[in-house]
């Protein structure tokens, strides 16, 4: 009996282990080498093993970008908020924020198994396409990004307004996984009450 479960519990680890080689593997193949150019994101893509975050770009008045972040190193989850304006007196801040790590490990294993870096984004065009294509029109809307890092490896897709454009013509399923696994990652890092 004992023999049998030490070789029921070797197989499991050989899985698990072969799972994590496939899905890097996948990864590698839809991923870009290249280091992040914003400097806050290239020292925690430095400083981690996974980077993952959840960006609203702004650039219809004020120029900004807004980021929900959590980081992988070592078995252990940070998470953090990041604001930077672009325009206008340009400022950024960033805190440190508490997270838990069953979220985290929820967020990560959702994207490992719906391999969220396949997804493509929108590019700023074709928001509705195919049978589904209804006269949707939304001026300055924002544009959401979710950016999956790794030490030397990166993808970044982005949708403009999905949120809208996935109610008015809904069908997309590339934008419909984007959303989920976006919304994973807002709830992932918590706001505190003065902010939203």
């Amino acid at each position: 009996m004992k023999g049998s479960l030490i070789v029921l519990f070797v197989a499991v680890i050989l899985s698990c282990n072969n799972t994590r080689v496939m899905s890097a593997n996948s990864f590698d193949q839809y991923a870009r080498t290249e280091q992040v150019t914003d400097s806050f994101l290239l020292s925690l893509q430095q400083q981690n093993e996974v980077v993952i975050a959840f960006a609203v770009e702004s650039y219809a008045w004020v120029r900004s970008v807004d980021y929900k972040i959590i980081t992988l190193n070592k078995g252990v989850w940070k998470g953090y908020t990041y604001y930077k304006r672009t325009t206008g007196g340009v400022s950024e801040k960033h805190e440190t924020i508490n997270v838990s790590n069953d979220s985290c490990n929820g967020v990560w294993k959702f994207i490992q198994t719906q391999q969220a870096w396949k997804i493509k984004g929108d590019n700023g065009k074709d928001f509705c396409s195919g049978s589904e294509k209804k006269n949707c029109n939304i001026n300055d809307g924002v544009t959401w990004r979710m950016l999956i890092i790794t030490k030397d490896k990166i993808t970044d897709p982005s949708y403009y307004e999905p949120a809208y454009f996935e109610e008015c013509c809904p069908g997309n399923t590339e934008r419909k996984l984007f959303i989920e696994t976006v919304e994973k990652i807002k709830r992932a890092v918590p706001v505190k009450e003065n902010e939203e």
